[in-house]
């Protein structure tokens, strides 16, 4: 019976637990985006933030020849993105690039359902329902054991004294 139970409430808690952590990364995912803002900028090398094109690593020339193409440009894998570029939650970067001759402004932030609200099921749904799971699981291997040992008990001879 223990072993039944045992094994029921084992699988309960490995189905949470995998639901917990499939819900981290749809709650967790973000994209980086690069946008065009001004395609006449002015250039000041002095100032920070003014980039050359050519200075670019080749992630940064890639992600700015795209953005200039498509007037957005949006990678979901943060390997992906621009070692000089900063991609924040709760704003912008701005930057000034030159490339042949042009200056343009390109802007990049961090978005995706991660951010803003959704730290809320993150905290009250996915984090609890991670903790059952691991709960549930623990109890089931503990029913399990015992369920095992309790039959292994059970076939042998009282010990005679």
């Amino acid at each position: 019976m223990d072993w039944d139970r045992g094994m029921a409430v084992l699988a309960i808690g490995a189905v949470m637990l995998v639901g917990a952590a499939g819900g981290g990364f749809v709650v967790f995912d973000s994209e980086y985006v690069h946008d065009l803002q001004n395609d006449a900028a002015v250039f000041d090398a002095s100032t920070e933030g003014h980039l050359q094109y050519a200075n670019l690593s080749e992630r940064g020339q890639t992600a700015v020849d795209r953005t200039i193409e498509r007037g957005e440009y949006v990678v979901e894998d943060e390997s992906e993105t621009a070692p000089e570029f900063m991609y924040i939650d709760d704003g912008v970067g701005r930057y000034v690039i030159q490339r042949d001759g042009r200056a343009y402004e390109i802007t990049t932030h961090r978005e995706g359902p991660g951010m803003g609200l959704l730290w809320f099921p993150a905290m009250f749904v996915l984090l609890p329902l991670g903790m059952a799971g691991a709960a549930f699981v623990v109890a089931g291997i503990i029913l399990v054991a015992f369920d095992a040992y309790r039959r292994r008990t059970a076939d042998r001879p009282p010990a005679e004294d």
